[in-house]
């Protein structure tokens, strides 16, 4: 081994940078990784908070209807949580999605329109549906787009 490594005809050098290379390319996948999981992870808690204060904004109605025996509601408006949403994540709405751009202009990542919807049909049990799209790019070159889907729900329920 010391003589591969003392070799002055630069033969003994091919392991050590394969070896670095290797490394390189395994630190490379788990920061890759690291980043995907800070970026879904920050959506979720994002769209959790979203989705409470929309329950929060209806919460009279909501309250209402619970009174009266029952916890459905009449209709939400989901144009009012995709607005709440791209503010709160500080996204740019464009052809039904939203697009969180880096300091240089590229797509860090993008996300379709949150769909909200009931739960259980017309009952106080909201789903936000939406899918986190994150470019996978190598060698500066757009290869795919890796497709998260994520569900949030939130209910509202009368403490006794």
């Amino acid at each position: 081994m010391k003589k591969l490594l003392k070799c002055t005809r630069g033969g003994g050098y091919f392991t050590p940078c394969v070896i670095t290379i290797v490394i390189a390319m395994i630190l490379s996948a788990v920061l890759f990784y690291a980043q995907c999981m800070t970026i879904i992870q920050t959506t979720r808690a994002d769209t959790e908070r979203v989705l409470e204060s929309f329950i929060m904004k209806n919460s009279i109605d909501i309250y209402n209807s619970i009174k009266q025996g029952h916890d459905f509601t009449e209709d939400f408006d989901e144009n009012f949580y995709i607005s709440q949403t791209s503010s709160e994540l500080s996204l740019d709405s464009s052809k039904n999605r939203l697009y969180n751009y880096g300091a240089d202009g590229e797509i860090v990542y993008s996300m379709t329109n949150p769909n909200v919807t009931y739960k259980v049909d017309k009952a106080l049990k909201l789903k936000a549906s939406y899918t986190v799209m994150i470019p996978v790019i190598f060698a500066g070159e757009h290869i795919f787009d890796l497709e998260i889907p994520i569900t949030v729900t939130r209910s509202l329920t009368l403490k006794e």
